[in-house]
């Protein structure tokens, strides 16, 4: 071999190897990327338990205020998000043979220092009541309140019943009292014809 055979030679080796480096950097810069991005993406951990919901009574009359009470069931933490001054869960009425959502809004000052998420930790329960809305609740019928919480498939729901309000008892009318003057004939004998001795 000449020397410019071995020359041409190495050169060619030390450009193969230095393509074969950039090669390798740009395949490692790449997995490393995509190694980035998988660590990125938020991969649900659905927990075990459950997390329910209840009313403080199964049926309240036209006017009375709807409290209800969520359980955390779950092993972790969860939140559910305030949306005040719009309802704090989702409410449906029962109307046509199918569930219809219904909405009210709040007066902005019942909002004034809330948080914007409440956390129920896990084994505890969080109960609120529907007073800032009192128009959700002002017809008879049957209603659903459903709680949404983060990592939860399921959906807890509850149902419960408004009623009218009993009809005022008519009163009955006062007893009168009639006065009606009777006379009356009173005979009283009288001594005339008997002589004193």
């Amino acid at each position: 071999m000449t020397k410019n055979q071995i020359v041409r030679h190495r050169n060619r080796s030390k450009r193969f190897i230095g393509w074969t480096i950039i090669y390798l950097l740009i395949f490692a810069g790449f997995v490393a990327i995509v190694y980035r991005q998988s660590i990125k993406v938020n991969t649900l951990d659905f927990p075990n338990g459950q997390i329910n919901i209840v009313t403080s009574k199964t049926k309240y009359t036209v006017g009375d205020t709807v409290s209800y009470t969520i359980n955390n069931g779950l092993t972790n933490v969860i939140t559910i998000v305030n949306k005040c001054p719009q309802e704090p869960l989702h409410v449906y009425q029962w109307s046509n043979n199918t569930w219809e959502r219904i909405h009210d809004t709040a007066a902005t000052s019942a909002c004034t220092g809330q948080p914007k998420q409440f956390a129920i930790t896990p084994g505890s329960s969080m109960t609120k009541n529907f007073s800032s809305w009192p128009n959700l609740f002002n017809k008879p019928g049957i209603y659903r309140l459903v709680a949404y919480a983060d990592n939860y498939t399921k959906l807890p729901y509850t149902d419960f019943q408004v009623v009218a309000p009993p009809p005022k008892p008519v009163a009955a009318p006062a007893p009168q009292i009639i006065y009606k003057t009777i006379i009356q004939q009173v005979l009283v004998p009288s001594n005339s014809g008997q002589t004193d001795n």
